[in-house]
C-alpha cells in the first residue's frame, strides 16, 4: 500500500527537477561529432591503405648542394622524405654517415602546428636568390598542405605554410617541378610582378582515379600572406565557345594572371611527368581502364593534353590530341627545317605526337609563334624555365 501511495504521489507531483545540463542536453549532437571524426579518420586511412603504388614518386635520397655556414663553396647533402602511411617527415643527411644532420616532423597548420600527411610527392629544390645554390624546399603532403622551408648545410630553417588545398575529392600525389615565370610588359597587370615561380602538383581524385594538373603561384612574400585555398584557384577545365572562336578576353587574362593559380582536370590518368616547353605544359594521359584503386596500364587508350602554361588556355586549335600508345617518353626532334616535333621514344619505335611545335608570344595572351630548335638548343632536353634563360 505504502509503495502504491508513493508512486501515485509522484507520479502527480509537477516536474521540479533541474533542467538537463549541457552535456546531457547537447549529448547526441556530440556524439554525432564525435562519430563523424571517427569515420574521417577511419576513411582517410582506407584511403592510404587502399591507394596503388603508383600513386607514388619514388622516395629516393635526393643530392643537393646547400649553402654551408662559412664562405667555403657548397656542401653535399642528401634529402630524404618519407612516403608510407605515417606523418610526412624530411630528414638531412651528410654524404658519409647515416645519422641525419637534421629532420623535420612537426609542420605549420592553418591554426596551429602538427604533423603532416605522407609525402607522395617528392619536395621541390628552390634556388630563391639565383647563386646556383639550393636555399629553400617545397614540400606537399598527401592531403594538398605545402610548405616553404630554408635549408642549408646545417639543417633546416622555420617552415611557412603557402597553401591548405585540402579538398573533399583531391590527394596530391606528385610535383611536376618549380617553374620561373617571367610575364613580359604587354601581358602584364598593374600590380602583378612580372617574376615568379609557379608549382605544378598532380592531384588525384579518390572517388574516380582521375588525376588533375594544378598551377599554384609561389607567393613573393610568403610571410605576409594567408595560406593560399583550393577554391582561389580558377577551375580551367572546361573552355567557352567564345575563348575557343576569339581566345581569352582581356578580363579573363587579368582574372587569372592575378589569381593563386589555376587547376585542370584531365579526365584520365597521368603516365609521366608533365614536360614545359617554350611556356606549353604537355601532359600524356591515359583516358581508360584506371580507377581510384587500379592504375591505368599501357593497353589503354592515351592522348596529349597541351595547355598554356600562365592560363591553362589553347596553344593549337585543341587541346587534345590522341596518342597510339602512352609507352616511351615524351622528347623533342629537330626536324630538316629547324622547327620542333614532339615525339613518344621507347625501346622499338618512336611515334609521331605533335610537328611544328608553337610557342607562347608576348604579342598577347592567346598568341604563339614557331618553336625553332636550331635557335634555342637548350630546349632539346625539354628544359624547363629554370634553364631557359631570357625565356617568359
Amino acid at each position: 500500500m505504502r509503495s502504491k501511495r508513493l508512486k501515485s504521489e509522484v507520479e502527480s507531483k509537477p516536474n521540479t527537477a533541474n533542467p538537463p545540463g549541457p552535456l546531457v542536453k547537447f549529448g547526441p549532437l556530440i556524439a554525432s561529432l564525435l562519430l563523424s571524426m571517427l569515420a574521417a579518420a577511419v576513411f582517410c586511412f582506407s584511403v592510404l591503405a587502399a591507394t596503388p603504388e603508383c600513386w607514388r614518386q619514388p622516395a629516393e635520397p635526393r643530392e643537393l648542394q646547400l649553402k654551408a655556414s662559412t664562405s667555403s663553396g657548397p656542401l653535399q647533402r642528401f634529402l630524404h622524405h618519407n612516403d608510407r602511411d605515417d606523418a610526412g617527415q624530411l630528414a638531412l643527411y651528410p654524404p658519409d654517415s647515416s645519422v641525419a644532420l637534421d629532420a623535420l616532423h612537426t609542420w605549420p597548420l592553418p591554426d596551429s602546428s602538427g604533423v603532416a600527411a605522407p609525402f607522395y610527392a617528392s619536395p621541390e629544390p628552390l634556388d630563391s636568390d639565383y647563386d646556383g645554390i639550393v636555399d629553400q624546399l617545397i614540400s606537399t603532403d598527401f592531403k594538398g598542405r605545402v610548405w616553404l622551408t630554408p635549408i642549408a648545410a646545417t639543417g633546416f630553417g622555420g617552415s611557412w605554410l603557402l597553401a591548405d588545398l585540402t579538398h573533399s575529392d583531391w590527394r596530391f600525389i606528385a610535383s611536376a617541378g618549380v617553374i620561373d615565370v617571367r610575364l613580359p610588359l604587354p601581358l602584364r597587370p598593374d600590380g602583378v610582378p612580372s617574376r615568379h615561380k609557379i608549382v605544378l602538383l598532380i592531384a588525384r581524385s579518390i572517388s574516380s582515379g582521375e588525376d588533375a594538373l594544378v598551377a599554384m603561384k609561389i607567393p613573393n612574400v610568403f610571410a605576409e600572406t594567408a595560406p593560399i585555398d583550393f577554391a582561389t584557384l580558377v577551375d580551367r577545365t572546361l573552355l567557352t565557345e567564345d575563348e575557343r572562336e576569339t581566345g581569352l578576353s582581356n578580363a579573363q587574362w587579368l582574372a587569372i594572371v592575378d589569381s593563386a593559380g589555376w587547376w585542370v582536370r584531365l579526365s584520365g590518368q597521368l603516365t609521366q611527368p608533365p614536360k614545359v616547353v617554350g611556356g606549353v605544359i604537355y601532359s600524356a594521359v591515359a583516358t581508360s581502364d584506371f580507377s581510384a584503386v587500379a592504375c591505368a596500364d599501357q593497353a589503354a587508350e592515351h592522348s596529349l593534353v597541351a595547355m598554356q602554361l600562365h592560363s591553362a588556355g589553347l596553344v593549337y586549335t585543341q587541346r587534345r590530341f590522341r596518342l597510339l600508345n602512352g609507352e616511351g617518353q615524351l622528347k623533342l626532334q629537330q626536324q630538316a627545317d629547324g622547327s620542333a616535333a614532339l615525339v613518344l621514344d621507347n625501346i622499338e619505335e618512336q611515334q609521331l605526337v605533335l610537328a611544328d611545335l608553337r610557342m607562347i608570344s608576348p604579342a598577347c595572351p592567346d598568341c604563339t609563334e614557331q618553336l625553332q630548335l636550331d635557335q634555342f638548343p637548350r630546349w632539346l632536353n625539354l628544359a624547363t624555365y629554370r634553364q631557359e634563360t631570357g625565356a617568359h
